[in-house]
């Protein structure tokens, strides 16, 4: 019965009886001694009613009653670990607010000494939560498990065993969740919080963006490009628990100088020249890269994200430094003039954009500045795009699909549903990311959701395996599998209850009943209108989230990436209306004739609304275009 052997085997049951307490001729139980106890694996609650139990990662060890004149008294009824019965245990129990101390006097059993003698921690408030009776899904891609109970310790899962087989712990809160799914805590592997935290990507509204995203399931993020410093923030915030939100993780953006008149990348590095912060780094093949790669990790980032106009040249020894200092590196599927087998040859973990893994069935790859969409007769079975899988698959190189990006253009769409299967079915992990987190609409569904129906529904992915890309896969992708993506003692306590069986029907991700963040419990806020996930559905990033403006929508389409206010604009042109294919109007435009600023690569285009006669009433893309076609962009969607 020493530590080492209760720790491990939670399989030794243990009897323990006090000697009453008339016969020892003590006086009732000293019910101020109560409360649960830690050490290590172990756990001892001492109750009200003067009973005991000692268990290992809740599964029960031992159990008996104490005395109230501070002397436990014990002796072993069963076990294979058991002491002889004549062997009577007695111990001094000495208590402080925040501690126990048990030493022994009397027992010629020393490996239940070792056990129980020696000092615990009192834990604060109820710190065991039992939720009983539940359908479990593990994230793993194992069929569901009926009628377990998960054992919740604080921020962490404690246990997970048959409600069969062992009582829930004792002192511990019981939710009793009969007829109940639970799933991983949902990881979005794609999105963008702070593009522009000066206008579009403010603070409230992002905040808005992720409590909707964390009541709506979504337990950890992966931003994959922004201002660091206001990522950095943002990863703090919910760290520490100021505000509602999944876990932030974020990248460090590298991308060769070409990329760097891209609009987006002023916005994110307001105050310093572009290129030049850590967070937004131009490369070339004369980087110094323990250096560069060092500021990056000095930003907070999980990862260096490896945008737009980089060669296989500069990513090779970009990936080999990153690696080298504990960093992730993630990338687009094609760099612009790196392919898709050159980007994975280089050893980068994750790649972003099925729909760019048509570029591999190419004779030549253009640079970033001058590239078109690809040739639309390569079939996502092409034999170069299948030796490409294989090679991913091989190496284990993830696959970050966001089909939901795609989905406003239906040639587009479909390539990468088709192309997302082919890598399922060649052993590539997929993860589940949106390109969008969400909307700000309180009570609104986060989008993941969405991407979880079209990796069912279009990719033909199983229900069972869309959510381990959403979990365990996504926990891959960031490097945090070792505590999260799966219901496994020991990992964090991230779930999702949900009231319907999703390994049935993948839509039941959205019914939810309470979302677990490190332990705490949240429910969801109802939706002003509900998002079913039809084609189409989902709720499209507003590239500004205020009333009077703009959507952009296609975002595939490349149009402008960004929509403002136009107090804070300095260069433009103005019209009396602009009217851009594929950019809606929202409803309330017709209450704010306001003027906004599009933002598109390195100019400025100023639009003003339509009159509330001329608006459409629905959010159809297609809208004459007025003034002069705009280029389209070549990196993300």
């Amino acid at each position: 019965m020493g530590v080492a052997r209760i720790g491990r085997t939670a399989a030794v049951w243990l009897g323990l009886a006090v000697l009453p307490a008339a016969a020892a001729g003590q006086a009732a139980p000293d019910t101020t001694r109560t409360g649960i106890f830690h050490r290590a694996t172990l756990e001892l609650a001492l109750d009200a009613d003067g009973s005991y139990r000692l268990s290992a990662e809740s599964a029960l060890l031992a159990r008996g009653r104490f005395e109230a004149r501070d002397t436990l008294v014990v002796v072993d009824l069963a076990g294979t670990d058991a002491c002889a019965p004549a062997d009577t245990g007695r111990y001094l129990v000495r208590t402080a607010p925040d501690s126990l101390w048990l030493t022994a006097v009397q027992d010629a059993c020393h490996h239940r000494t070792n056990a129980l003698a020696g000092g615990w921690l009192r834990s604060n408030g109820p710190s065991l939560l039992a939720l009983t009776h539940v359908t479990l899904i593990d994230g793993t891609g194992t069929p569901a498990h009926p009628d377990q109970t998960i054992v919740l310790r604080g921020d962490t899962i404690a246990a997970v065993y048959g409600s069969t087989a062992n009582p829930p712990p004792a002192g511990a809160e019981v939710l009793d969740l009969a007829g109940r799914y639970v799933i991983p805590g949902l990881i979005d592997t794609h999105v963008h919080l702070a593009t522009d935290p000066s206008e579009g990507d403010r603070r409230p509204a992002v905040e808005q963006r992720l409590r909707s995203a964390l009541h709506g399931g979504v337990t950890v993020v992966r931003d994959m490009a922004g201002d660091g410093r206001a990522l950095a923030d943002l990863a703090r915030a919910a760290l520490a628990g100021d505000i509602e939100s999944p876990a932030i993780y974020y990248a460090a953006v590298m991308a060769g100088p070409e990329f760097f008149t891209d609009a987006r990348v002023r916005l994110a590095s307001r105050g310093v020249t572009p290129g030049t912060g850590p967070w937004l780094r131009s490369v070339t093949a004369a980087t110094d890269w323990p250096r560069v790669i060092a500021e990056a990790r000095g930003t907070g980032a999980t990862a260096i994200k490896v945008y737009a106009a980089v060669p296989a040249s500069v990513l090779r020894p970009l990936v080999a430094e990153a690696h080298r200092q504990g960093l992730k590196v993630w990338a687009h599927a094609t760099l612009f003039p790196a392919r898709p087998s050159e980007v994975v040859g280089a050893g980068v973990d994750v790649l972003s954009h099925a729909s760019m893994l048509a570029w591999e069935g190419m004779t030549e790859v253009p640079p970033w500045s001058s590239a078109g969409p690809p040739d639309s007769t390569i079939r996502p079975s092409n034999v170069l795009v299948a030796s490409l899988l294989r090679l991913m698959a091989r190496r284990g190189t993830m696959l970050d699909a966001t089909l939901f990006v795609m989905g406003d253009n239906p040639a587009r769409a479909d390539w990468a549903a088709k192309v997302t299967n082919e890598a399922w079915k060649a052993g590539v992990a997929i993860t589940a990311g949106t390109d969008s987190i969400g909307g700000e609409q309180v009570g609104s569904l986060p989008n993941l959701h969405e991407e979880l129906r079209l990796l069912v529904e279009q990719a033909g992915l199983t229900p069972l395996a869309a959510i381990t890309a959403a979990t365990l896969n996504g926990a891959r992708a960031i490097g945090i599998e070792a505590t999260h993506g799966s219901i496994t003692p020991g990992k964090v306590a991230d779930l999702v209850v949900l009231s319907a069986d999703p390994s049935a029907n993948i839509r039941h991700t959205r019914d939810i009943v309470y979302v677990f963040r490190e332990g705490r419990r949240f429910e969801p806020v109802k939706p002003a209108q509900a998002q079913r996930g039809e084609a189409g559905g989902g709720t499209r990033r507003p590239d500004s989230h205020r009333s009077g403006l703009l959507f952009r929508r296609p975002p595939t389409e490349r149009w402008p990436c960004m929509m403002r206010r136009a107090g804070g604009h300095r260069t433009g042109k103005q019209a009396d209306e602009v009217r851009i294919p594929g950019l809606p109007f929202l409803p309330e435009a017709a209450h704010h004739p306001r003027f906004v600023v599009g933002h598109q690569l390195e100019r400025d285009v100023r639009v003003r609304l339509a009159p509330a006669d001329r608006l459409p009433d629905t959010d159809e893309p297609g809208l004459a275009l007025v003034e002069e076609k705009l280029p389209r962009r070549h990196a993300d969607p």
